[in-house]
């Protein structure tokens, strides 16, 4: 059986960022394993048409390894891909990682302290420590519709795009007019004959303002890489500076970014009944707030539909509303999201004394500083429960609990510790006081949102600036951790 000293789940974002910094730490001994044939975790399962982030690519990008071949402040999914491709070839990753592998289970093994992981194929590996890079958003959320398997049609879900299907003079339904949705709309009504968008709750949508760089911004880039860093600086300052606030309920920046969304809605969208469909009836922040520079436009083209009567089911030909409207159509997309708050389904994880993860989680998914969880030492987890953002690049948390994470990797290694997690206390101290935090936030009033699991528990968010996450996680307080020898 191979042992290893550290085992990564997932070669996207967030398992690269890791290894990057457990191998500037001399830890070498290591392997990702990844379920996709490349690396890119999100931005190789999203392929949809007009997939892009919806944070400036000067920020969505590690601090330590600046593009400056973007072509756009937004850039697409497959510049995005191609960036992290660039970072696992530079930083030698690709040795490390094992790709069209998955893992279904990690068992700690008490007698030893190390971690029994379990692929899919029935091979087993042994590691010191795991560390999940799994995320938030890699699981498709595809509702459960009655009768959908009478549909006989074609159907699939936006993160699972059917590359060989030409939507061509069809008829097609969009599920959903959220993230993915307002991003995919726009270019699947510019071939299909007719589309329907069903529509759950209207989205506070601002214009992106997206642009493609000029060639002298280019060559900035490239001779003078301090302008690109002010780029960075200029939009990280932004976000922080006004986005934050939308989370802020009745703050001056929140009533300046409603008004902003207004504007917009106004401004792009010509009959007043579409403008009444599309208006919000929730607090600003409480769902995601948008960004987009042709979804409203595309609304106002005769061959789309905006249908808000609820789904009642499918049939064979197509999607059945409330209203009692059968509406025939060739293809159905889900443009539904992602089981945000199962942040490790279907892997199986168990802890001491066998405990499971989900068990261990029943009341809702929480972790000592998003990072570590009692009961289940030297296992730890990026981008996991509490350190989701609503205004700013996820890139720039991963990269500082990456960097908590490898002290704490080390402090094992370096002191042979036999394990290390946080003690129950501190765990259940650090939770109360961002749930306690999280109430006073607009994500705390009465609408629902993928930040929250069924029992209303805000599971996925953290509640401050990422300024002060960083200073968090800077150096990890040892006391908070229980060290077995």
């Amino acid at each position: 059986m191979k042992e290893l000293d550290v085992i990564i789940l997932g070669a996207g974002m967030s398992g690269l960022c890791m290894a990057i910094e457990l191998k500037k730490r001399g830890v070498n001994k290591l392997e990702i394993i990844e379920k996709n044939s490349d690396v890119g975790g999100t931005w190789f399962d999203n392929s949809y048409p007009g997939a892009c982030c919806d944070v400036p690519s000067a920020l969505y990008s590690f601090s330590f390894e600046a593009n400056p071949n973007w072509s756009r402040i937004y850039s697409p999914q497959v510049e995005i891909q191609h960036y992290f491709q660039h970072c696992a070839n530079k930083y030698d990753l690709m040795p490390h990682i094992r790709f069209n592998s998955e893992v279904i289970s990690a068992d700690y093994q008490q007698e030893n302290g190390k971690w029994l992981v379990t692929l899919a194929n029935g091979e087993q590996l042994l590691s010191r420590i795991v560390v999940s890079g799994l995320g938030q958003l890699n699981k498709p959320n595809t509702p459960e519709l009655q009768d959908a398997n009478e549909f006989k049609g074609v159907s699939f879900h936006s993160a699972r795009w059917n590359h060989d299907i030409d939507l061509r003079g069809k008829h097609v339904a969009v599920i959903g007019s959220a993230a993915s949705a307002i991003q995919l709309i726009p270019h699947v009504a510019q071939q299909a004959k007719k589309l329907y968008v069903y529509q759950r709750s209207a989205n506070y949508i601002l214009s992106r303002g997206d642009r493609e760089y000029s060639a002298t911004e280019k060559y900035l880039f490239h001779t003078l890489p301090w302008t690109q860093k002010l780029v960075r600086l200029y939009y990280y300052l932004r976000q922080e500076g006004l986005f934050y606030g939308a989370m802020l309920s009745g703050s001056l920046r929140s009533k300046l970014i409603k008004w902003l969304a207004k504007r917009n809605l106004r401004s792009t969208i010509h009959k007043q009944a579409l403008r009444d469909v599309m208006t919000p009836d929730y607090p600003l922040g409480c769902k995601r707030v948008l960004v987009s520079d042709d979804f409203y436009q595309a609304l106002n083209s005769d061959a789309i539909d905006m249908v808000t009567s609820p789904i009642s089911g499918l049939n064979a030909s197509g999607v059945i509303s409330d209203d009692k409207i059968s509406r025939p159509v060739d293809v159905i997309l889900y443009a539904t999201g992602f089981r945000a708050t199962e942040f490790l389904v279907p892997l199986r994880v168990h802890g001491e004394n066998g405990i499971e993860l989900n068990q261990a989680w029943q009341q809702g998914a929480e972790a000592h500083r998003g990072v570590a969880l009692n009961g289940f030492p030297n296992f730890y987890m990026l981008y996991g429960p509490n350190t989701n953002l609503g205004h700013s690049s996820i890139i720039y948390m991963v990269e500082k609990q990456s960097r908590y994470i490898a002290q704490c990797i080390k402090h094992t290694f370096d002191n042979e510790l036999r394990s290390l997690q946080p003690h129950a206390s501190a765990q259940a101290a650090f939770n109360k006081r961002l749930q306690d935090a999280l109430s006073e936030t607009v994500w705390g009033e009465d609408c629902g949102s993928w930040y929250k699991n069924d029992s209303g528990k805000i599971t996925n968010n953290w509640p401050y600036t990422t300024w002060r996450f960083g200073q968090e996680m800077k150096t990890v307080a040892f006391k908070e951790y229980q060290q077995e020898t």
